[in-house]
């Protein structure tokens, strides 16, 4: 999945992956079915379709995906510089709850 958002973004810094999930355990990200399936992710499933975007669902239903936590929502995390700074930390709290991009930018780029 790194890799695959590396060459699909052309980001040229660093990229980790987390296969087993720890970091979202340890930062207590959302998950599961009813953060999953909710009737604001429908909506926003339906505004994106509308827009152009088309989900993978095949990728989104994989017995991996399924079995290995991915019900997961994610979120964003802006580290550094140094070992020790969280600049700013996003937690979906569910499918389709984005981050405000200009605070991401603030984070990132101020």
């Amino acid at each position: 999945m790194a890799k695959a958002f590396s060459d699909q973004t052309k980001f040229k810094g660093e990229v980790y992956a987390d296969p087993d999930y720890s970091s979202y355990k340890a930062l207590e990200f959302a998950n599961g079915l009813f953060s999953t399936f909710t009737p604001s992710a429908g909506l926003k499933i339906i505004q994106l379709y509308r827009e152009g975007y088309r989900q993978d669902w095949e990728l989104s239903f994989e017995k991996n995906t399924r079995t290995k936590g991915g019900w997961y929502q994610g979120g964003l995390l802006v580290a550094g510089p140094g070992i020790d700074n969280i600049s700013y930390i996003h937690k979906d709290k569910e499918a389709g709850d984005d981050p405000e991009m200009e605070d991401v930018l603030t984070a990132c780029c101020s």
